[in-house]
């Protein structure tokens, strides 16, 4: 299993769009790729922080996503100003 862990951060005011676009247009579209395992969107209001997990079947898989993710980066970072940053794991263990 790979993960992809999205940041943003921004002000607590643009972190209310932030969450806006994510459950009206990323989520959506997200849950229409294959080999998605489970996705997670977490915030910290107070400090304006956004976190998206993405967990995948395969490396594969991941990876087949990576031009909406890219495309979906650079629309939340221009429709936000906020900054937005994208990590890569391979998944080792879970419970």
């Amino acid at each position: 299993m790979f993960a992809r862990i999205g940041t943003w951060q921004g002000s607590p005011e643009d972190l209310e769009d932030w969450v806006a676009r994510a459950g009206e247009v990323v989520k959506p579209k997200v849950q229409q790729h294959p080999g998605l395992e489970a996705a997670y969107w977490l915030v910290d209001r107070e400090d304006g922080k956004g976190l998206t997990i993405t967990f995948w079947e395969s490396e594969e898989a991941m990876d087949a996503t990576e031009a909406f993710r890219s495309q979906s980066q650079v629309q939340t970072s221009d429709a936000t100003g906020a900054e937005v940053t994208t990590e890569r794991f391979e998944v080792i263990d879970h419970t």
